[in-house]
């Protein structure tokens, strides 16, 4: 069934590839502005970022090189907390950006990087950004990016399967008390909720703090990222069931007067890369994933399974403590209530 999913997968990138050639003609070099990006992320290794590499090839190759990308390693121009501003001010032209890094800036991305936890996959998500309700969030989305100088061009979703890996056992939420975590946004409320100690630092600071015991336990991405940057090397426990997260967004941000400035067909070549980087996120994270665990369980790591009950309780929390001052912002408020009525309809929460 894995082989059968992959393979399909697989095809489907193939098609929208496919289609990038159909739809986007050469055009000659030599008559247009040739457009140079170093886009960055979020990850210095892993799924996603590889997939950055792979969507900035396809976009040189589908403008005959009037739009070259050149990934930038994460910090490597601004820090990441600053991404958002420095897209804003025209210091990076373009980066792929995880939201959750900014939320003080921009209110609503807050929940753009994972919809308050609510889809269970990338089709929910997507689903619930891009279609329900006529497309609105994805709409309030770009709207509020704009008041900030950058154009939202598009979500590349993943699977994120946000793990929860520690040096001491964690059975169930009552072990979280009193635990140290590097975790973010959403889910360090949740956890503080349950007695946590939270602080986040960067993704290239959070192998040092588990080696030194400045933190017992992290929440960052799913098992194939966690051991592309070595983390099984400083934990012992990973659960396994339930995630903390399910699927996410990254954002494909352009600075607001270089988009205006691209003609409408590098535009689309943009936007179709966008849904091929979604495609090879699905597949190479499931495959990967799967690869990643059969892997730490032969490095001696310990697998942990919470009962039903813990995982409802942890879900639970999500919807409890979203901050009133986001509720206070009106385009955050609009989304909070259209993904309140979209899980209560799936089951996921319980009508109020």
């Amino acid at each position: 069934m894995l082989k059968k999913r992959l393979f399909i997968r697989g095809l489907a990138i193939s098609l929208i590839c496919g289609l990038m050639l159909v739809t986007s003609p050469p055009q000659a070099q030599s008559k247009d502005e040739v457009f140079k990006w170093q886009p960055s992320s979020w990850l210095p290794s892993g799924v996603s970022w590889d997939t950055i590499g792979y969507v900035s090839k396809k976009v040189e190759k589908m403008s005959n090189g009037r739009l070259q990308m050149t990934p930038s390693s994460p910090g490597a121009i601004v820090p990441v907390a600053e991404q958002l501003s420095a897209v804003g001010m025209g210091i990076m032209k373009a980066t792929f950006i995880w939201p959750g890094y900014f939320p003080g800036e921009l209110p609503v991305a807050f929940m753009h990087g994972d919809c308050f936890a609510a889809p269970q996959t990338i089709g929910e998500l997507r689903y619930l950004y891009e279609t329900y309700e006529d497309g609105r969030i994805m709409e309030l989305l770009r709207e509020e990016y704009a008041k900030h100088g950058v154009h939202l061009v598009g979500n590349m979703y993943w699977t994120l399967d946000n793990l929860m890996i520690s040096k001491k056992p964690i059975n169930g939420v009552d072990d979280i008390n009193g635990m140290k975590f590097r975790t973010s946004e959403l889910i360090a409320l949740q956890l503080a909720d349950l007695g946590a100690g939270t602080i986040w630092v960067p993704g290239d600071e959070i192998y040092t703090m588990l080696s030194t015991g400045a933190v017992d336990a992290i929440t960052f991405s799913h098992a194939a990222d966690m051991v592309d940057m070595g983390f099984h090397e400083v934990t012992k426990y990973w659960i396994k069931y339930p995630k903390a997260v399910g699927p996410a967004a990254d954002a494909l941000i352009v600075n607001l007067k270089e988009w205006n400035k691209l003609p409408d067909d590098l535009k689309a070549i943009l936007e179709t890369a966008v849904e091929a980087g979604t495609a090879r996120n699905d597949y190479e994270a499931e495959r990967k994933i799967a690869e990643a665990w059969e892997y730490v369980e032969g490095k001696g790591i310990e697998i942990i399974e919470w009962s039903e009950k813990d995982a409802k309780i942890l879900a639970g929390k999500a919807r409890e403590v979203v901050p009133e001052k986001y509720l206070e912002d009106p385009a955050f408020a609009e989304i909070f209530s259209i993904v309140d009525k979209w899980a209560v309809e799936m089951g996921y929460w319980e009508k109020k």
